[in-house]
């Protein structure tokens, strides 16, 4: 993964090592640029330095998971759905044109 320095400059991180590796590399780049850090705490360069750091974190996977999708996760147009903030893509039966329902196999009513 690569990460922009709070001074411009780009690092490649490795990210097919431990999730403690990853923590300790985290917290070595946080101590040597923590000066600049508290100094310009709220500039977009140091916001965009801790945010892909985080997300360094974030986004591991250890080496047995990785390349496996995770069937629990919902998209978030799946959930909006079932929480009907979203209509979902479909057309009720009796709202089809007589010529669509005659397309599945069913002519005005009768089946």
């Amino acid at each position: 993964m690569k990460i922009q320095l709070p001074n411009g400059n780009r690092l490649t991180l490795d990210e097919n090592i431990t999730i403690d590796e990853k923590r300790q590399i985290v917290e070595d780049l946080t101590e040597e640029w923590m000066p600049t850090i508290l100094k310009n705490w709220d500039s977009l360069s140091i916001r965009f330095f801790l945010d892909n750091l985080a997300n360094y974190l974030v986004w591991h996977k250890e080496e047995d998971s990785k390349n496996k999708q995770d069937k629990e996760v919902l998209s978030i147009k799946r959930i909006e759905e079932m929480e009907g903030k979203r209509q979902a893509r479909s057309i009720p039966f009796t709202s089809l044109s007589k010529t669509q329902k005659e397309a599945f196999g069913m002519d005005g009513g009768t089946q």
